[in-house]
């Protein structure tokens, strides 16, 4: 039984400009409805490890669905907004414009100290990925592999709860585009 994690393509992002920290929640929403960079194209590691999986579960977010069709993949099992990546927190004030880059990493930082205005909660974000590990879990009982095209934070906090349930695998909170994450029992 293996449950495999692959972070989805690189979204074609539209540039904003530099932006005040009230202006954030644009830069947020374009992210989130952007298509994918189709001149970045998976790894061919990637589409081979796509073919042996039995199941593909998505988030409901754009750039996960469409990077499972870049993978070659005709029929998506599930797409459900449990897979969706840790939303970023922003907030609405003034403030000297910076880019966008720069409030997204100090809105990451704030996030992982505490801060989750228009996000959910660190403990939120937990609960989710138990359920969210189950579901995967469940899943991969059923049919001995599923892969989910999903997102670098979340897949991350899914691993943990995987590793608790006995599975080995990495995870890594900061993965790159395309980049793959395995989970299995140890070989006895």
């Amino acid at each position: 039984m293996k449950i495999v994690f692959i972070r989805h393509g690189k979204p074609d992002l539209p540039e904003l400009g530099k932006l005040q920290a009230n202006e954030l929640h644009q830069w947020i929403k374009a992210y989130n409805a952007a298509s994918l960079d189709t001149a970045q194209q998976p790894p061919k590691q990637a589409v081979e490890l796509t073919k042996q999986c039995n199941v593909v579960v998505c988030s409901n977010l754009r750039r996960s669905i469409e990077s499972a069709k870049l993978l070659g993949i005709r029929g998506i099992y599930c797409i459900d907004a449990i897979f969706r990546e840790v939303e970023l927190p922003y907030c609405n004030i003034r403030s000297p414009k910076l880019s966008a880059t720069v409030w997204f990493v100090l809105f990451r930082i704030l996030w992982f100290m505490g801060y989750s205005n228009h996000s959910d909660s660190k403990s939120t974000v937990k609960q989710r990925a138990a359920i969210a590990a189950g579901m995967l879990h469940n899943r991969a009982l059923a049919n001995n592999s599923v892969l989910l095209v999903g997102h670098s934070i979340f897949n991350s906090y899914i691993g943990k709860q995987l590793k608790m349930k006995g599975l080995q695998g990495s995870t890594s909170i900061f993965s790159k585009h395309w980049q793959i994450s395995v989970y299995e029992y140890p070989e006895l």
